[in-house]
């Protein structure tokens, strides 16, 4: 075998090597073939015609994170603060993200931290404080407007920090404490004010219960009076009795207490019951 046909061999193994293109998964292969664009190359096995068609770049179809560096951008009511960011982005359409825009990853960068200073210089800083997702929401809403065009997909976008200057930090801080301090007074004084509610509430409860009980002992003892008198026939006699049985009841009770030993019965109350006895 000749030496032009060992080198004829080589070149046409070598022209084959060049024309099979294997892409990996979640990657996209621009081919350009004379200087022009001919065609993407998507993942698997692909063929290219050696020397003719060239692959131009190699794109990534993953999503991908951009960090977005601290700026410094002052508020509607002229705070100065610093506020970073981050954005997940995916391609799409990798001939747009590879013809029509030069360098990508900067272009959402600019778009980015342009988009910042123009939403956080309209807003006081209240209200960027509080109003992180709305500001999110706006930053992709932008950015996906042109990014249409560069073939990308925003995903999300998202503020990571809002730093105001110290001074600030620490009024806020300030602020924090008095409005916790005064909730907390606020909610002892509301738990005195019910507490005191509740013992009058109680106190009255109890007066009313009370008045109801002497009531109910006055109407049983006019109804005692009463029954005693439709027996005895006379209504001071029947007074007496009611007495007599009280008092009577209370000496009872006196004899038979362990500290008693001699129990003396005034005379007016044994003319009493003597008095009712007789009348019985």
């Amino acid at each position: 075998m000749s030496i032009f046909t060992i080198v004829l061999v080589i070149f046409i193994v070598i022209t084959i090597l060049k024309g099979v293109k294997i892409v990996p998964q979640q990657e996209a292969w621009i081919v350009e073939r004379l200087g022009k664009y001919n065609r993407t190359l998507n993942a698997g096995l692909n063929f290219i015609i050696p020397y003719i068609d060239k692959v131009k770049a190699k794109l990534s179809l993953r999503e991908q994170v951009l960090d977005i560096e601290k700026q410094e951008v002052i508020t509607k009511d002229n705070v100065l603060v610093r506020i970073d960011a981050v954005a997940y982005y995916q391609i799409t359409d990798p001939k747009k993200a590879y013809y029509n825009i030069q360098n990508l990853k900067y272009a959402i960068i600019q778009t980015i931290q342009t988009t910042l200073r123009d939403i956080v210089g309209g807003m006081d800083l209240d209200e960027i404080l509080q109003s992180r997702d709305k500001i999110n929401a706006q930053i992709k809403d932008v950015l996906q407007g042109v990014a249409d065009d560069w073939g990308v997909l925003i995903k999300r976008t998202e503020v990571k920090e809002i730093e105001p200057p110290q001074n600030i930090v620490e009024a806020m801080s300030k602020l924090i404490e008095a409005d916790r301090s005064k909730k907390a007074m606020i909610t002892e004084a509301e738990g005195k004010k019910q507490a005191q509610v509740l013992e009058a509430e109680g106190y009255k409860l109890a007066k009313m219960q009370e008045a109801e009980a002497i009531e109910r002992i006055g109407k049983a003892q006019a109804n005692a009076i009463k029954s005693i008198m439709e027996v005895l026939g006379e209504g001071k006699l029947a007074s007496q009795y009611l007495i007599g049985d009280k008092l009577a009841t209370n000496f009872e009770k006196v004899a038979n207490s362990k500290n008693s030993k001699i129990v003396i019965l005034p005379s007016s109350v044994e003319s009493l019951l003597n008095a009712i006895k007789d009348k019985v």
